[in-house]
């Protein structure tokens, strides 16, 4: 497995990628942080995009070498992933040959489609900035998806709902490509339940609609809570797809 830097020369594999394409493009694309990954530098077959936030692409065809060495990296995440690889791949020789590991874990994701906005902003909203980006909390914010502050400030954008100058809720681009943006959604816990994640994330499909992007949605079957906020703000769910992960022992 060999790092690559001259990402044109997986174009031809990265075309076959179709669900949650914005993050293997955002890293391809040099928005947002990650590594890639092949089997020849000369011409590869088979590639690895490591998006910053933990989620990889497999595209190609990998050889059972490669695939051993992508499992090597799930078991032992490198520093700078958020401390994980979760892996998705449209392979199904690959996804064979994983859960012949015991400890790889199957799971399932929603893919959204957006079907037009539905919910009106009905509450004052503030863009997040320098100034205010310290009020951030919560695990999906944007150091979940971006390296640092000036990468989001630079690359990113995103939206506070802020009461008694405390974050209350927030959206923002988890992913970054050309024509795509996924949303990020965090409420603070003590705010549950108000609706201010459904109007933060609201101002968010505004926005990428405003510049003229698609918005994204996907989340893990199980979060229900994401799954309904998707729907309520405009997205119908396309159906579903898998990912893996390695559960130590």
């Amino acid at each position: 497995m060999k790092t690559l830097n001259d990402h044109n020369k997986i174009a031809h594999l990265t075309d076959r990628i179709t669900v949650e394409k914005v993050y293997p493009l955002s890293v391809l694309e040099g928005v947002q942080s990650g590594e890639v990954f092949v089997d020849s530098d000369a011409c590869p077959s088979a590639a690895l995009i490591w998006h910053y936030c933990g989620f990889a692409h497999v595209a190609g065809d990998p050889e059972p070498g490669f695939v051993e060495e992508i499992l090597r990296m799930m078991k032992e995440p490198a520093e700078g992933h958020s401390g994980r690889l979760l892996l998705q791949t449209e392979n199904d020789d690959l996804r064979y040959i994983l859960m012949r590991d015991p400890h790889v874990a199957r799971h399932e994701r929603y893919v959204f489609e957006f079907a037009g906005e539905k919910q009106e902003i009905t509450h004052p909203v503030e863009a997040i900035s320098e100034e205010n980006y310290e009020l951030m909390r919560g695990r999906i914010v944007p150091t979940f998806s971006w390296e640092n502050k000036e990468a989001f400030l630079g690359k990113g954008f995103g939206y506070f709902l802020i009461e008694d100058g405390r974050m209350a809720a927030c959206a923002f681009s988890s992913g970054v490509s050309g024509d795509l943006v996924d949303i990020g959604v965090e409420t603070a816990e003590e705010y549950r339940g108000k609706g201010y994640g459904r109007i933060v994330a609201a101002a968010m499909v505004k926005e990428i609609l405003r510049r003229g992007k698609k918005p994204m949605w996907a989340c893990d079957i199980r979060n229900e809570a994401s799954m309904k906020l998707a729907l309520s703000v405009g997205f119908e769910i396309a159906g579903t797809h898998p990912w893996y992960n390695y559960e130590n022992p």
